[in-house]
């Protein structure tokens, strides 16, 4: 190749890299571990270098060129330079650029209320279209296998199959408070697992759901699709964000033909997958009274995995949007949005909660949604995030604060009994996978539209 195709090439490259970081502010510094004010900068760096690699061939004369393009050292660095430069390119454009993450360009759409709304019902139609939700026939009432009641300290708990789809289970754990205040409604707080290793059994979701439960509430713990006891289907694959949203939406059925639960007051929450399950269930479902995605939410990153954007949820043919922007679908009912400052929600109170915030201030409603930020904290759903969502959920559910505080009013949750995982199961020796359980994700979508999707 000529000398002058060759430095046009690697100015090409760095270029095109230099662009992405320009385009993917946010992005570009959390994968940097800078901050976002230094992306200007660095892409100036950029640049530069860009230029001068371009004006190689007319600033020195061919020998001098020549020699310098053949020292061993810039022989050696020059492929693997590219090959950076361009898988940095296909990271930033094409791995993360599902939707429209600059928020400047949805304001347009939320200028009055009328419009809004116009934007909701868009949003709406949308999500439910990609997902296909809005072509599923009508299905029975939702199957409920509850057993192996255990009682402790202010609340019990059932092991729980759902048959969401003919032939196909979700597994899960129903906690309900103690003692039962006879002919009484209680609220529901429904709980989605993330990409956690220990799913709903974890402690720190058991802590959140007896927690509940000791405040007055039924909270109802459950799998992804494809992870903990729900493997009939394997969790890579697109289709598990229809079958996510499906089964949330199954879960709020089963939980709400409960005599004792009160429809007017439901709850969901959940962390980073369990987060993107969250907002996504409460944009197309009115039946969530009150919303707390915990370290989720962003404008800039929509979930690394096919169950949150495998399928172009994001972008259409007729709209382009991001999770902020479907988040605020739950506006005006109350939402907390907790985030942190070590992953893609540390820029929630300065760019996603006032975009939102606004949302909210066209009901007039801007007290009713809020923003916890911490500091210092990993990516899971720890204490301090629980303590946040407690309150919430107690202001909004009106739940029984006061009977899980120390003197001090700290919450106390020393008193959950933290169970081994052979307890929590809804499969086991004694009650095994039903036989007619589908295998396979042909079966289970078969059988949820009626035909092979």
């Amino acid at each position: 190749m000529p000398l002058r195709g060759v430095a046009w090439l690697c100015a090409g490259c760095i270029g095109g890299f230099s662009l992405s970081v320009y385009r993917h502010p946010s992005l570009s510094a959390y994968g940097l571990g800078v901050a976002d004010e230094t992306i200007p900068g660095i892409v100036a760096r950029i640049a530069g270098i860009t230029v001068v690699v371009a004006m190689l061939p007319v600033l020195l004369d061919r020998a001098t060129y020549r020699i310098w393009l053949k020292l061993p050292i810039v022989m050696l660095l020059s492929l693997p330079l590219c090959l950076v430069v361009l898988f940095g390119m296909y990271a930033l454009e094409f791995k993360y650029e599902k939707g429209e993450s600059n928020l400047r360009k949805l304001v347009q759409f939320h200028h009055g209320l009328p419009a809004w709304k116009e934007r909701t019902v868009q949003l709406r139609r949308g999500i439910l279209s990609v997902s296909k939700l809005d072509r599923i026939p009508e299905h029975p009432p939702v199957q409920a296998t509850l057993h192996s009641r255990r009682v402790h300290k202010g609340y019990s708990v059932e092991n729980v199959a759902l048959e969401t789809v003919p032939g196909f289970f979700l597994a899960g754990n129903l906690y309900r408070p103690l003692p039962v205040d006879s002919g009484a409604r209680c609220p529901v707080v429904v709980i989605p697992q993330g990409h956690f290793r220990d799913g709903r059994f974890g402690a720190d979701m058991q802590h959140l759901a007896a927690t509940f439960a000791r405040m007055g509430a039924m909270a109802f713990l459950y799998d992804m699709a494809g992870r903990g006891e729900t493997t009939q289907v394997n969790h890579e694959d697109p289709r598990a964000l229809t079958l996510q949203l499906w089964n949330s939406r199954r879960v709020l059925d089963f939980l709400l033909s409960l005599p004792e639960a009160d429809p007017a007051r439901v709850g969901m929450t959940g962390t980073s997958g369990g987060g993107t399950q969250t907002f996504l269930c409460c944009a197309v479902d009115d039946r969530v009274t009150v919303t707390a995605p915990v370290a989720m939410v962003s404008s800039w990153v929509y979930g690394g995995c096919a169950c949150e954007s495998g399928l172009p949820i994001h972008r259409t043919a007729t709209y382009a949007t991001n999770n902020a922007e479907i988040a605020a679908l739950t506006a005006p009912r109350p939402q907390l949005v907790v985030s942190i400052d070590s992953d893609w929600t540390r820029t929630v109170p300065w760019k996603e909660f006032p975009f939102m915030r606004n949302i909210y201030a066209l009901f007039g409603a801007e007290s009713q949604v809020e923003n916890k930020h911490i500091a210092g904290e990993n990516h899971d759903y720890g204490p301090t995030k629980r303590d946040a969502v407690y309150r919430f959920f107690g202001k909004h559910l009106h739940l029984r604060l006061e009977s899980v505080l120390h003197p001090d009013g700290s919450i106390d949750e020393t008193v959950n009994t933290i169970e081994p995982r052979e307890a929590m199961l809804s499969f086991d020796t004694n009650h095994p996978l039903p036989e007619h359980a589908l295998q396979g994700w042909d079966a289970v979508m078969l059988a949820l539209f009626g035909k092979t999707s």
